[in-house]
């Protein structure tokens, strides 16, 4: 499978809300959690992670758009909508 098989696709939360994978977490070749959005999100450029810091206003901007309808999913918690 490659990553540009998931991203984009509808995904179930366990909490019952679905969104669209915009991001994956991959340690070595294991996909260990999806980034997951709700509604449109642009080029996310890693700054929707919090781990992520960059100049200032970067760092603002990102937390204020990208962040706020992102969360991270465990793989095993994510179930792909058909």
């Amino acid at each position: 499978m490659r990553a540009s098989d998931l991203i984009g696709r509808r995904v179930q939360l366990p909490d019952g809300q679905s969104g669209k994978v915009a991001d994956l977490e991959v340690e070595g070749t294991e996909v260990v959690a999806l980034i997951v959005v709700r509604g449109v999100w642009g080029r996310l450029l890693g700054y929707e992670r919090d781990t992520v810091r960059g100049p200032w206003i970067l760092e603002t901007t990102a937390r204020a758009v990208l962040r706020r309808n992102s969360r991270r999913v465990a793989w095993s918690d994510a179930r792909f909508e058909p």
